[in-house]
């Protein structure tokens, strides 16, 4: 884990805030409806510990197909073809530009994403990131590393 993300590692949800922004990653197609049923329950199981106006995006119609009759309330927006074809970084800058310029209001995001465990296992998981403006004010509290200034 990079040294920065350990800082947040320990930080209480009344630290960080409450409203979190959820993006989470499916696919379009697929027949393992487990892959995907899996990704969605556990967005349901985070989102109970946060705001309950905490915005939802997806990645991939299979979770937004499951998670629209169980949090339509929450989808701030969707996307599908992405990784159609092999993904690029022009991809995902796409995806984050929209992400950014949505306006949603939330102190941290959640990334719910499917963990390789084996060939035939994989899993739910998923990483908390704080946002610039919470990097920015943890400045004032991150002691200073020795040899970077």
């Amino acid at each position: 884990m990079p040294a920065i993300l350990e800082l947040f590692a320990n930080t209480t949800p009344e630290e960080v805030g409450k409203r979190k922004l959820f993006i989470v990653l499916s696919s379009d197609k697929g027949l393992c409806g487990g892959i995907h049923s899996s990704v969605s329950k556990a967005t349901r199981a985070a989102i109970k510990g946060a705001d309950p106006e905490s915005p939802i995006m997806i990645i991939g119609d299979k979770s937004k197909a499951q998670l629209s009759r169980a949090l339509p309330q929450n989808l701030a927006l969707t996307f599908n073809q992405i990784g159609r074809d092999i993904p690029t970084f022009a991809d995902a800058a796409a995806v984050a530009d929209l992400i950014f310029k949505s306006g949603a209001k939330y102190d941290s995001i959640v990334i719910v994403y499917n963990k390789f465990v084996s060939a035939l296992s994989f899993e739910a998981a998923s990483i908390e990131v704080q946002t610039e403006a919470s990097l920015r004010e943890a400045r004032e509290w991150i002691p200073p590393v020795i040899g970077i200034r």
